[in-house]
């Protein structure tokens, strides 16, 4: 009888088992996230925490090792005697120089295209596509294209400059025309993909609350002001929050159409992190840099959050 019973129960446990993994189990839906979670461990996770330990050592990028080293890499970057400290916080200047050029621009401007081309404009497919187009190109295309048109001696934007009789730029080699040429190189570049977003938002917005308005007597301002933008809300978070995140990883332009010139002042926090780690093979240097890097992008982030986030009821 006992022999029974066990194996009774063990056919029980191994029936509940199957049950679990059948498609009316409990587990079942779970199992399409495997996949999903070892792809999330492996690239988001493990170099979260590997990062994390590399900003605590003194790295050799050789041995892919290193000697701890605590809170050292980190001090340096707060002890205003060190040449991390100086360069550092000169390019992390130089990046929130960016942010607070290009962000008003990105949304501002696309919020405008994706108000005129949700009108009842002539042919605005064709100049959706056009707008758009840019988004397909890239960074080192992009460099290479305003780089030609801004070149201080045989440039076009400055052929076009002295027909009017106005002097020749050095658009890429002063200031403030090398962060002039940055910030109109990536707006141009980046700009549609933003107007793409607001349009979709606005598209989204019930025609009965414009309807309404109209007949109230509202203006064409009083109808953006009150109905369009408190209703783009929830896109303008994300909007907002994405353009500021690619405004800080600015990268490629400067790099490419700059140098990070004049005298360092273009240079942005993450091509300084790359020349610091790949350039002067301080690995755990580099990596602290990022992390504090990333802490002020947290913060941003959630400024933002906590002034644009809201409820919408139509």
């Amino acid at each position: 009888m006992s022999d029974a019973h066990a194996q009774g129960k063990n056919g029980g446990a191994r029936l509940s088992i199957n049950r679990l993994f059948s498609e009316e189990g409990s587990i079942y839906p779970y199992l399409y996230l495997v996949p999903h979670g070892i792809f999330f461990l492996g690239f988001v996770v493990y170099p979260i925490f590997k990062g994390l330990y590399v900003s605590l050592t003194d790295w050799d990028m050789f041995t892919n090792s290193g000697t701890f080293a605590g809170l050292e890499n980190y001090k340096l970057l707060f002890n205003p005697e060190t040449v991390q400290y100086v360069y550092y916080w000169q390019a992390l200047g130089n990046t929130f120089t960016f942010v607070l050029l290009s962000v008003p621009l990105l949304i501002g401007v696309a919020l405008g295209l994706a108000v005129l081309l949700s009108g009842k404009l002539p042919a605005k497919g064709i100049f959706r596509t056009i707008f758009f187009l840019p988004t397909a190109l890239t960074v080192s295309v992009v460099a290479v294209i305003w780089r030609w048109l801004l070149n201080a001696n045989h440039g076009y934007a400055n052929y076009l400059l002295s027909k009017v009789g106005i002097k020749e730029i050095a658009w890429l080699t002063s200031q403030p025309w090398a962060w002039i040429s940055i910030t109109m190189a990536t707006v141009w570049w980046t700009v549609g993909w933003n107007m793409v977003l607001l349009l979709n938002g606005i598209n989204g917005i019930p025609e009965e609350l414009y309807e309404a308005s109209r007949i109230d007597g509202a203006t064409s301002w009083q109808i953006f002001r009150y109905i369009t933008v408190p209703c783009l809300r929830p896109v303008m978070l994300y909007v907002g929050i994405t353009t500021v995140i690619a405004s800080f990883n600015l990268f490629g332009q400067p790099q490419l159409m700059t140098g990070g010139g004049p005298t360092r002042s273009t240079l942005p926090v993450m091509l300084h992190i790359y020349g610091e780690a790949w350039g002067n093979y301080r690995m755990g240097t580099a990596t602290a840099m990022a992390y504090v890097t990333g802490l002020f992008m947290l913060v941003v982030t959630l400024v933002q959050a906590r002034f644009l986030s809201g409820r919408i009821e139509y």
